[in-house]
């Protein structure tokens, strides 16, 4: 399982890069020592920054930061494609383009399994300090990502970003 995980990984490189770049980054932001600074590697880190295990505050900024810009670049870019590829039907290069990296930012954009966990232990844990508030305020969140954190470790979540990319089009085309 492994393998088809780097695999995907360096199929979606350009993905892959931004994320490990952005994880890199928040690990910078939040003082999360940061062990190895290899981006694309042939085991379950490809993609990622190997880095300690984050504190309460970083555990969840860690995997909701660069989640939520892989999402947006993603979904900025995945969107004109999928309209002109799948709605309209015009096959152009920058189509095909746009779609491949929106596919390859969305592809990457769930946190390290690891990540997920401890985000989840530190929201939800036995030794939790999260408020009630914050619970219920982070508690959607928190189940996406380690849904898609888990999805992602199998390689999944390539082809629910490819269903994804193309229903898009006609999701939006519905509320227009």
């Amino acid at each position: 399982m492994v393998t088809l995980y780097w695999i995907l990984k360096y199929i979606t490189f350009p993905g892959s890069l931004l994320k490990s770049f952005l994880e890199h980054l928040f690990c910078r932001i939040y003082k999360i020592p940061v062990e190895y600074g290899e981006y694309m590697q042939r085991n379950e880190l490809c993609g990622h920054v190997e880095h300690s295990l984050a504190p309460k505050k970083g555990s969840f900024a860690l995997c909701f930061g660069p989640h939520i810009l892989m999402l947006l670049c993603g979904l900025v870019t995945l969107f004109p494609a999928s309209i002109g590829l799948f709605y309209l039907g015009v096959l152009t290069p920058a189509n095909v383009i746009l779609l491949y990296i929106g596919t390859c930012f969305l592809f990457n954009c769930f946190p390290l399994y690891e990540d997920a966990l401890n985000m989840w232990d530190h929201l939800f844990g036995e030794h939790s300090t999260a408020k009630g508030a914050s619970r219920v305020f982070l508690s959607i969140p928190a189940v996406i990502l380690r849904a898609g954190a888990w999805l992602e470790q199998y390689g999944i979540s390539f082809l629910t970003t490819l269903v994804f990319a193309y229903f898009l089009a006609f999701i939006v085309a519905r509320f227009l």
